[in-house]
């Protein structure tokens, strides 16, 4: 089993809240590199408690939880699948952020400072990490690897997303081949992970892969549940829009937004509640709501929600100016 060993200066590597496999992984492959290049200094950390998922890779390959931080006041950082002031802790301004590495879109995060900011338009920021890997000339031993592969496969949905690009097509055979595992069954093994929709409950499911969004002053709340079958889902909609209600109260949203992720179908439903959903409806050329809608072909928030309502929430500011 690795060991992280805490010095003084540390510099942690971190995610987001509710953080997710790749935000897991990609902070502790980066702080094994980092450690790998001599910078002892550099530990992983966690910004929330584990999923299911996550913690079946970390017990699948004997890697250790990363530690469990709540404050930045003081702190030295480098954020990892985030660079959005909702999305991280939330005293972010009072630590110092030192890197950035990243594949969504450029948030509102302000650092007084230059930094390395790498951001590219891949499916995980696991594949950004694992290049660095490769740049650097030093090999993943076989349970980063497999750490860095579980974030690609559990963010590209086994490579099937839209937001897929070929360079995390190309790094999860190579992954694979290094952590001693076939792609598709390793792939099937982290969706079975995730666990049985009718065991979670309603608050799991939404709070699970949540994500806070603030679009034109509006402050949005986006959870996502990607599973094979969502029919189950849907079934369970008046518990969940109950569960989304007492989200948005108690973080003080607009909005909440739960996207369904039906994978075998390749589309999603969508459920909100909140102020705004007349936004939301035209954004989607659609009626949605309470009552929900399927978006054919809609499987990722990044690239085919989060966008959309941007630019719909900009729209409806400029119009009410």
């Amino acid at each position: 089993m690795h060991r992280y060993l805490i010095m003084e200066e540390t510099i942690h590597v971190i995610g987001h809240k509710n953080p997710d496999t790749d935000s897991i992984c990609s902070a502790i492959g980066y702080a094994f590199l980092r450690n790998a290049l001599g910078d002892d200094e550099v530990r992983p950390a966690r910004a929330g408690n584990l999923n299911s998922e996550t913690r079946h890779v970390l017990e699948r390959f004997s890697l250790p939880e990363p530690d469990l931080i709540t404050s930045a006041t003081g702190l030295r950082l480098i954020l990892v699948d985030h660079n959005e002031v909702a999305q991280a802790l939330d005293d972010i301004r009072h630590g110092t952020v030192l890197e950035v590495w990243e594949h969504h879109r450029i948030g509102d995060l302000q650092i007084p400072s230059p930094i390395t900011f790498h951001c590219e338009p891949v499916g995980a920021t696991a594949t950004l990490i694992a290049e660095q890997f490769f740049l650097n000339d030093i090999e993943p031993p076989p349970p980063i690897a497999g750490a860095l592969l579980a974030a690609i496969l559990s963010d590209t949905l086994v490579l099937a997303s839209p937001t897929t690009s070929n360079k995390d097509r190309r790094m999860a055979p190579r992954l694979a081949a290094l952590a001693g595992v076939d792609v598709a069954e390793f792939g099937a093994e982290l969706m079975a992970a995730r666990g049985d929709i009718a065991t979670r409950s309603a608050r799991d499911l939404v709070e699970a892969d949540f994500k806070a969004f603030n679009f034109s002053g509006n402050h949005v709340g986006i959870a996502q549940v990607e599973v094979p079958d969502a029919r189950p889902l849907a079934a369970r909609r008046a518990e969940l829009l109950e569960a989304m209600r007492r989200v948005k109260a108690e973080q003080n949203l607009r909005l909440v937004i739960l996207i369904g992720t039906d994978i075998t179908r390749k589309g999603s439903h969508l459920w909100a509640v909140g102020e705004g959903l007349d936004v939301v409806e035209h954004a989607f050329k659609c009626s949605s709501g309470e009552e929900g809608v399927f978006l054919e072909g809609c499987m990722s928030r990044k690239k085919q929600i989060v966008p959309v309502l941007e630019t719909a929430f900009a729209g409806a500011a400029l119009a009410n100016t």
